[in-house]
C-alpha cells in the first residue's frame, strides 16, 4: 500500500482499492463511506453482482464481479478514478 502522501498527489493506486478509498476518504472526518449490492443476475452458480459505493448516501462508483467483494472492490476503483486517482 502506498503512503497517504502518495494516494493524495494522484499517484497509481494497486491492489485494495476499498482500503486505499477509505485512506482518502479518512482525510475528512465528517465523511462516511458505505457499500451496498444493487443488484444480483444470473443463476446460483453464476451471479454477477453490481455494487454501490457511496459517500455520505450518494453514489460515487459502481461496479460488477463475481462476488459481492469483487464488485464492490471495482466500485471502490471506479470512484477513486472519479477522483482523478489513477487505478491499474
Amino acid at each position: 500500500m502506498p503512503p497517504v502522501e502518495t494516494l493524495r498527489s494522484g499517484k497509481l493506486i494497486i491492489g485494495d482499492y476499498k482500503t486505499s478509498l477509505q485512506e482518502v476518504i479518512q482525510q475528512n472526518p465528517e465523511e462516511h463511506i458505505s457499500y451496498e449490492i444493487a443488484d444480483e443476475k444470473g443463476a446460483a452458480h453464476n451471479r454477477i453482482f453490481t455494487a454501490n459505493v457511496l459517500l455520505n448516501g450518494q453514489v460515487i462508483g459502481t461496479g460488477t464481479g463475481s462476488s459481492k467483494k469483487e464488485a464492490e472492490q471495482a466500485a471502490a476503483k471506479e470512484a477513486l478514478g472519479l477522483m482523478g486517482y489513477e487505478t491499474n
